[in-house]
């Protein structure tokens, strides 16, 4: 027999009895008994006096989708565990809604959720119209499935570095999981850490969408803030002005101090805008992101303050405090660099030492690759004296003296 199977045969109340025997616990952003979870949603549906839906999902400010290799390596088991979760609320469907761009795979799915009893959409889930529904994660519905086969085994499923999904036990220290010998910082879900805090469990530092990933002084925390905000602010829905108008200025912030336009009050800004955003949105899109920008800050401010203040990216990852510089005493003159430069920004010609405008350049490092001589640099620290005009190979040193 399937798992729902054997639950629907063993009814509800029994249902509910060996998920709280088990203690399973809802997975995600919104981690709690799994019990209690279904008991609030049973207690919004009373109160609003609406008929309880079983609605599974990823939680909107999950950007990484790492969970949905759940969904994809063995859709009847998500689909199954969504099936459980609609029997042991009580509820009158079940609902699998997968990411809006995941079109293709919500219609792979479709034959075998209608074998399930399961309805499957696409789309962005509206918190405001699912508020008196039972919203469990895709994580959930995969333990509730496992439950019911007498498979299960505790633990949150993380993906560290990268790797693919395991189960980790929750009072399992992020230390004894990562190899902290090299990290800067630990992203554990929608935060930034310090090794240091890493001695937590797992279960007290919530990798809510499996994400546990090591940041080495290679890394760039303002850099990868940036991108996060980014990404965060494609998904989003935009129906919220705290969450839309939120993630414009927290990535806005993050992008200008890595372009060297950073200004120190953007610490406080950060602060102000991502508590509000945590209070005031409805969903894990706004909370969860601001959580980024505020831990990023709160945690690691001396790598703001030194793109701030020192006009310098301690990782050298920032374009914006990168200098490229071609070595006079080495340029044979070639052309090669000149050729390969999209923003034609290097001045040479045959035979004479070639020059980089600083102004025009973006940075992009294809003259590095293409120089068989290895005299151009990037640097982030001073640039030696260079020609101010064109001059021949083998005669700058000499003019110098």
């Amino acid at each position: 027999m399937s798992a729902y199977a054997n639950a629907k045969a063993l009814g509800r109340d029994a249902v509910l009895d060996k998920i709280a025997a088990l203690d399973l616990y809802e997975s995600g952003v919104y981690r709690e008994k799994l019990t209690d979870h279904i008991a609030k949603a049973q207690a919004a549906a009373a109160e609003e006096g609406s008929e309880l839906a079983a609605v599974a999902a990823l939680n909107n400010a999950d950007t990484d989708m790492i969970y949905l290799e759940l969904l994809k390596k063995d859709p009847e088991k998500v689909l199954e565990g969504c099936a459980i979760a609609a029997l042991a609320a009580g509820a009158v469907k079940a609902v699998l809604t997968v990411p809006e761009k995941e079109t293709e795979l919500a219609q792979s799915l479709q034959e075998k959720a209608a074998a399930c009893g399961v309805e499957v959409v696409s789309e962005f889930i509206n918190i405001r119209k699912n508020q008196a529904n039972l919203l469990v994660h895709l994580a959930t519905c995969a333990d509730l499935a496992d439950a019911f086969e007498d498979c299960y085994e505790a633990g949150i499923y993380v993906s560290v570095n990268g790797e693919a999904l395991k189960k980790v036990p929750a009072d399992a220290k992020v230390s004894e999981i990562v190899d902290l010998s090299e990290a800067k910082a630990v992203q554990v879900g929608y935060a930034y850490y310090t090794p240091q805090e890493c001695e937590a469990s797992v279960g007290e530092l919530n990798p809510a969408n499996g994400v546990i990933r090591v940041l080495t002084e290679k890394n760039c925390i303002v850099d990868d803030a940036a991108k996060k905000l980014l990404a965060d602010r494609a998904q989003s829905c935009g129906k919220c002005v705290f969450c839309r108008e939120g993630l414009i200025q927290l990535e806005f912030m993050q992008t200008e101090t890595t372009q060297g336009r950073g200004k120190m009050e953007f610490l406080d800004l950060t602060k102000e805008i991502g508590e509000a955003m945590c209070f005031s949105t409805p969903c894990s899109m706004g909370q969860q992101s601001a959580r980024i920008a505020l831990s990023a800050m709160a945690k690691f401010a001396s790598e703001y303050e030194a793109h701030i203040k020192k006009k310098n990216c301690p990782a050298g990852v920032c374009q914006a405090f990168v200098m490229i510089y071609i070595d006079p005493t080495v340029c044979t003159g070639c052309g090669d660099c000149l050729d390969v430069c999209p923003k034609d920004c290097i001045e040479g010609k045959p035979k004479f030492i070639h020059m980089i405008d600083e102004f025009e350049c973006d940075r992009c490092g294809k003259c590095v690759e293409a120089c068989e001589e290895e005299c151009i640099h990037i640097t982030t620290g001073k640039v030696p004296k260079l020609p101010d005009r064109l001059t021949k190979v083998g005669k700058f040193k000499k003019k110098r003296h």
